[in-house]
């Protein structure tokens, strides 16, 4: 997918700048052609107006390293706890999501699902393509395992018989569009409640971030991405539990990841919500449309971040939910 004239940073250009100045704002040329539409009710650019422009945008300061290059359609690196955004690529590029719509969804069903509860499966829950649980008609099965089938392995039948568990999928799909007007995510538009693509389906890395950051918000969600792996019950017709691992190979091989959500589709290519922690501060990243390299990509932002946290001037902001 093409998103337009993207502004490169040379090397040359940035020393020149560092040396006149000191402090190098990025400004970039080409405005993603949504970016009106990321207008909230107020008619202001949701998460400030510097996040308005297309390509890379950061304030480099000499002291902080070159943001790594990418064929990335979009990214962006915040604070979590603050929620200062140190730099993004077309924070407001409406692409598609993949699995990490899973997030919106959890957002939007945590608070009424009791994890205790039970769920007694639908053939409806089958019908569905890409990774799955092995959920089984008849079969009753407990919302907190529903939960790590949809958050760990990713399984889009798990994620259905949630949607059901929660009222049906079009009332899900309701609570996940309204959930997302709540949370100023006025870039993302749910059709599905795992993410597979659907026509119309679309979020934008900034919005991506508010998602994963009002997710972590909560211990019981937090406590579902960490965990690296689970046994499944009740598999398929073998009926046998189903040893799954999380999909998040980030935590396993970059320190201090705490989450979030990994995906994967034809249109949308590799999507990610990351977080991770290092020494005192936490921070959130998000990527979409990359072709391959996701976890080597997400390994530079982080890196990037914690050398940038707390010394270069934020572009912008990970706004609160409306109250």
């Amino acid at each position: 997918m093409k998103n337009g004239s993207l502004q490169r940073i040379s090397a040359s250009r940035c020393n020149l700048a560092l040396s006149l100045v000191l402090v190098a704002t990025v400004a970039v040329q080409t405005a993603p052609a949504n970016a009106a539409d990321s207008l909230g009710p107020n008619k202001m650019l949701v998460g400030g107006s510097q996040l308005r422009h297309g390509g890379v945008i950061a304030n480099l300061v000499s002291t902080v390293p070159q943001l790594p290059e990418t064929t990335a359609g979009s990214y962006l690196i915040a604070d979590l706890k603050t929620g200062q955004v140190l730099a993004a690529k077309n924070p407001h590029l409406r692409l598609p999501p993949a699995s990490t719509l899973k997030t919106l969804m959890a957002v939007a069903l945590l608070p009424r699902l009791k994890p205790t509860a039970t769920y007694t499966a639908q053939t409806l829950d089958q019908n569905v393509i890409g990774t799955i649980a092995g959920i089984y008609p008849g079969r009753t099965y407990s919302i907190k395992s529903l939960w790590n089938a949809a958050l760990l392995l990713s399984g889009n039948d798990a994620a259905l018989a949630l949607a059901h568990a929660a009222g049906g999928f079009n009332k899900t799909v309701s609570l996940m569009n309204k959930t997302a007007h709540q949370l100023r995510a006025y870039d993302t538009f749910a059709r599905t409640p795992h993410g597979l693509d659907s026509p119309g389906q679309v979020s934008s890395a900034y919005d991506l971030a508010l998602i994963g950051r009002a997710a972590m918000k909560r211990r019981d969600f937090r406590r579902y991405v960490d965990s690296k792996e689970y046994i499944f019950p009740n598999s398929g017709s073998s009926n046998k539990p189903l040893p799954i691992a999380n999909q998040n190979k980030m935590l396993e091989t970059y320190p201090g990841t705490i989450g979030i959500k990994t995906g994967y589709t034809t249109q949308a290519m590799n999507t990610y919500i990351g977080a991770a922690t290092r020494n005192g501060h936490t921070l959130i990243i998000t990527l979409m449309h990359l072709s391959y390299g996701r976890d080597a990509l997400a390994t530079k932002l982080f890196d990037w971040g914690f050398a940038a946290d707390g010394r270069v001037k934020p572009v912008g902001v990970l706004v609160n939910p409306v109250r």
